[in-house]
């Protein structure tokens, strides 16, 4: 027949499937790792989620656009098929603005979990409100093109003109690219004075950096634009379609990977046979403090982690409670920051640094602090 020639209906049906079901694996895993291993759900977990919701939501709307022709040329189409594409497409760009908005917020909301700087912490501020109300305005400006609203998929009504659609995706595009790569520098430049090897460095930077990736395809995206809204919609807008679908779904998987890194580490030690796991030789507060957390210093103790940290309460307690009254909490730093995330996981914390009764003198003011200075590479001259 000839409303099967070049029909990509089933590829694009088979693309949406696997891409979703990859980012719901991800979102799993993330989730789990937050909740069961970390121990901190946070508002970037959250808004996560929402984009999870909205990508799947736009794989239902795909769904039914292929029934009524996607894939298809559209002189293949019966009118009642091509309004109801129409009709379908134009809910979807709401969902992808949506989508687009909430994955570049979490990531934004991760990084802000990262550094205890005013200076590093107000412009991730800004942003947030910034994604929020553009998306916003251009949202409503998407949804208001015609009057009435419905004359966008059946034409009674008046509606902008080509290029003023085209303008709309272009500005969120253009804040979509500049917030990608702005996001995917940040980690570099947090990361250039955290005192770790270089090797351990790249790699944070890769698994935090995927945001180019995303920011690239969305500049594919924006070269294709004049394919939002072709003369051919049903067959010429595969393209550009298949692009933006990996903007979204590549976005959220980029946002996922950084906060696996606990999970990786659950899994790496349950194979090198801790049964224990992560999740009992490390806790992960949901506090500021880097000082409550410690990891298990005493192999081959069955209760290495509670006496390791009991044995710091002790030294904490004896080194602040009495020896300074009021009690004295160094500075929280940047390492600190990426232990508390589990994005770095320090070396087992040395038990044999203990103050010595009988020779105070010869002991560190707290002993976690020599121990991070050694363990860095930090040490006093």
């Amino acid at each position: 027949m000839a409303s099967d020639q070049g029909n990509w209906g089933p590829a694009i049906l088979a693309l949406t499937i696997a891409f979703l079901v990859v980012v719901l694996i991800f979102l799993f895993l993330r989730i789990f790792t937050r909740v069961w291993i970390v121990h901190q759900f946070w508002y970037d977990d959250a808004a996560i989620i929402l984009a999870v919701l909205g990508t799947t939501i736009g794989a239902g709307l795909d769904f039914v656009e292929v029934n009524y022709g996607f894939g298809k040329h559209q002189q293949f189409l019966s009118p009642h098929n091509l309004q109801e594409f129409r009709k379908y497409t134009y809910g979807e760009w709401i969902q992808t603005f949506a989508t687009l908005m909430w994955t570049k917020i979490s990531i934004c909301l991760f990084l802000m979990r990262l550094p205890n700087s005013k200076v590093l912490l107000l412009p991730l501020q800004c942003t947030v409100a910034f994604l929020l109300f553009s998306n916003t305005i251009l949202t409503v400006i998407w949804i208001m093109q015609c009057q009435p609203i419905h004359a966008a998929w059946d034409n009674r009504g008046t509606c902008m003109s080509r290029e003023a659609k085209e303008g709309i995706i272009l500005a969120q595009a253009v804040i979509s690219v500049i917030s990608d790569f702005a996001f995917a520098a940040f980690p570099i430049l947090f990361l250039w004075r955290v005192q770790i090897d270089l090797r351990t460095k790249i790699g944070l930077w890769v698994l935090m950096c995927l945001g180019f990736i995303t920011g690239a395809c969305c500049l594919v995206r924006t070269v294709l634009n004049n394919q939002s809204v072709p003369l051919d919609g049903t067959y010429n807008g595969i393209i550009n379609w298949l692009w933006r679908l990996f903007e979204v779904q590549i976005g959220i998987i980029a946002a996922c990977i950084p906060t696996l890194r606990p999970l990786y580490l659950w899994v790496m030690r349950r194979i090198g046979g801790d049964t224990q796991g992560l999740d009992t030789n490390i806790k992960f507060p949901l506090t500021n403090d880097p000082q409550s957390w410690v990891e298990n210093a005493g192999e081959g103790n069955e209760n290495g982690s509670d006496t390791a940290m009991n044995d710091l309460d002790h030294d904490h307690d004896h080194i602040h409670g009495h020896g300074h009254g009021h009690g004295h909490q160094r500075k929280d730093t940047m390492t600190d920051d990426l232990i508390r995330e589990g994005i770095l996981v320090s070396e087992p914390l040395d038990t044999g640094l203990r103050i010595d009764s009988a020779h105070p003198e010869e002991a560190s003011e707290d002993p976690r602090l020599e121990n991070e200075m050694h363990k860095y590479g930090i040490h006093e001259l």
